[in-house]
């Protein structure tokens, strides 16, 4: 009893106690030449290589020994089978091993964890599932990204099985995925309208479960979905939303030409072109970059105004032909899907022409002429984007170049020269882009000469000149996009809208209609005019704002001002006052009331 008390005291020393031989017998599959022999021990801190060597004579086992394998064994055990034995000490001992034919190989158990990913004698599992629905090499696939480094996968097309072999937790895991991946497929073709089917090729696949297939047919423009049910739902609403057609943008676009006086040597003053617009239709208009009293403030502006109807664009070129001379070079209207690319040449095309010379083998001089062309003067470029809200960003590019032809070499080359801008502006459908700022300079020669006298050498020097003549001119840029229905109607910001907004948006954008609020307008200005007149008033300017209840009623006054004077003020208010109630609202007006700011101009006439 002393001994054994001792032996459990050893603190590197580890106690095998061996109670039967069918329990070792089950953790591992025997080597071939193990015959089943007995041996009785009765070891205490043996070395383990030493404890090898003695079951490999006692057994007939062929063992090869890692190099870390190391420790002590004390083991007392009488009549028991060799491997029984050995498997023993390898488990007390932390250790593992592989049976590679007549040779074991003994190995650290943290070696053997590294190189298979798995503990020693850890149990495995292999199953055989036969697939209902999906095709058994799909599955393999997926299978062979989740399975253990130990696992394995087989794949029978012919009976569409598989045979998995894993650990015990892995094929669980993998039996639960085989439950949603293994069931009833559905097949759909989808007919694609307006999108190109290659291009939704990678939305459809990335939607996919890993049993889906796609398939496509370009000349039919279809698409072939097989997979889950809720799968190809999901693909159905996705390609409902994708296959929509492209809005088309009909642009309209006037270029025109001003000549550029000394006065306007900087470009064209916007301010001084709207002053002679009445202010009604200055209200229409707004600079892009700054605002004061209604009127743009900038010249040579590469990006100026934003007007609306077609007849304030005519009051723009009217007002423009009066500072200078202004032509139309070009008033085309062209059609352009969305985001695509319009181009509108106002010129010419320039041959560029060379000659290449080759002497071939024979020795006889050869030349052939190669002639290109180059687009020379009034380029514009033009690409729509429309918006979900209404608005259209145009990306503008418009360029205006001149070529003056050199020869070298028997080479006809063009030198261009080119003036050119670009930017992106986000604009209304219907409205109108103005751009401006693109100013080029040209230079002429003149000669004159007295018939007769001046074609004498020498002395008719005195009867002939030359004079050179600089002109300057600023190409305006006048862009309408809208954007165009399917069935070619046009489409209005009052369509976008109705899409966009709520109901409370649309009664604070629109709360009566635009012809409702001309109406209002020109009562006042009657009114306002009539006692401006009667008062004696000379030329000047009055703003209001006012609000009217849905009866014509006037509910309130926020501000009258004027540049002029308190007079012009009293006066507006008097008129104001006499001039409501105004006409009801029309049914079709969604507010109760409605705050108006009209700015009035006056100029005294004969008869009001």
């Amino acid at each position: 009893m002393g001994r054994l008390t001792r032996v459990l005291c050893l603190s590197l020393m580890v106690v095998v106690s061996i109670v039967s031989g069918s329990a070792a017998a089950a953790m591992s599959k025997r080597p071939p030449m193990v015959l089943g022999e007995r041996i009785s021990l009765d070891l205490k801190g043996v070395d383990i290589i030493d404890v090898l060597k003695l079951l490999s004579q006692k057994g007939g086992i062929n063992f090869v020994a890692g190099r870390n394998v190391s420790g002590r064994v004390t083991i007392f055990a009488k009549d028991v089978e060799v491997w029984e034995a050995f498997e023993r000490i390898v488990s007390a001992n932390d250790l593992a091993y592989e049976v590679n034919g007549d040779m074991v190989n003994v190995i650290a158990a943290r070696d053997y964890e590294l190189s298979y990913g798995r503990k020693f004698q850890e149990p495995t599992e292999t199953k055989v599932i036969p697939l209902k629905y999906a095709k058994v090499l799909q599955v393999a696939t997926v299978l062979n990204q989740i399975k253990s480094t130990v696992g394995k996968v087989v794949a029978d097309e012919a009976s569409n099985t598989l045979i998995v072999s894993d650990l015990p937790d892995r094929i669980k895991d993998i039996e639960g995925m085989l439950k949603e991946l293994d069931r009833e497929t559905q097949t759909k073709v989808f007919e694609v309208d307006y999108s190109d089917v290659e291009k939704l090729q990678d939305k459809v696949l990335e939607m996919l479960t890993p049993i889906g297939v796609f398939s496509h047919d370009v000349r039919t423009n279809k698409i072939l979905i097989t997979d889950l049910p809720e799968v190809v739902s999901r693909v159905s609403e996705m390609l409902v939303a994708f296959d929509t057609p492209d809005p088309q943008v009909s642009i309209d676009a006037r270029i025109l030409s001003v000549q550029l006086s000394n006065d306007l040597s900087l470009g064209i003053d916007w301010q001084n072109v709207l002053s002679g617009i009445d202010a009604q239709s200055r209200t229409s208009f707004r600079v892009l970059s700054d605002i004061i009293g209604d009127t743009a403030t900038q010249k040579g502006a590469a990006l100026s105004l934003i007007t609306s109807p077609v007849s304030d664009t005519t009051l723009v070129i009217e007002a423009l032909r009066t500072k200078g001379d202004t032509r139309t070079l070009s008033n085309p209207r062209i059609m352009v899907s969305n985001n695509e690319e319009a181009k509108i040449l106002v010129g010419t095309k320039q041959a560029v022409v060379s000659v290449t010379t080759t002497v071939p083998s024979t020795g006889t001089v050869v030349t052939s002429p190669e002639i290109q062309y180059v687009d020379v003067g009034t380029k514009l470029f033009v690409t729509p984007t429309v918006k979900t809200d209404g608005n259209v960003m145009l990306k503008v590019r418009p360029e205006v170049s001149t070529a003056v032809i050199e020869t070298f070499a028997d080479n006809r080359i063009p030198i261009v020269t080119t003036t050119e801008a670009e930017t992106n502006v986000l604009i209304q459908t219907g409205k109108t882009l103005i751009i401006g700022g693109l100013i080029s300079e040209s230079k002429s020669k003149t000669r004159t000469m007295f018939p007769g006298l001046g074609e004498i050498p020498i002395i008719g020097w005195p009867f002939r000149g030359v004079s050179d003549t600089f002109a300057k001119t600023e190409l305006v840029v006048f862009l309408t996009p809208d954007v165009i229905e399917p069935n070619g109607d046009v489409r209005t910001m009052a369509d976008f809208d109705r899409e966009q907004m709520s109901t409370e948006e649309e009664i604070h954008r629109n709360p009566v209609p635009a012809s409702y609020g001309e109406l209002i307008r020109d009562v006042l200005q009657e009114h306002i005019y009539t006692e401006f007149y009667e008062t004696g008033l000379g030329m000047g300017a009055v703003d209001l704002s006012f609000v009217i209840g849905s009866n014509g009623k006037l509910l309130s006054v926020d501000d009258i001002s004027s540049p002029d004077g308190d007079s012009y003020v009293q006066a507006a208010r008097i008129a104001l006052a006499e001039a409501q109630p105004f006409p009801s609202f029309p049914q079709d007006a969604l507010a109760k009331e409605v705050r108006f700011r009209i700015a009035v101009d006056y100029e005294p006439q004969e008869n009001p």
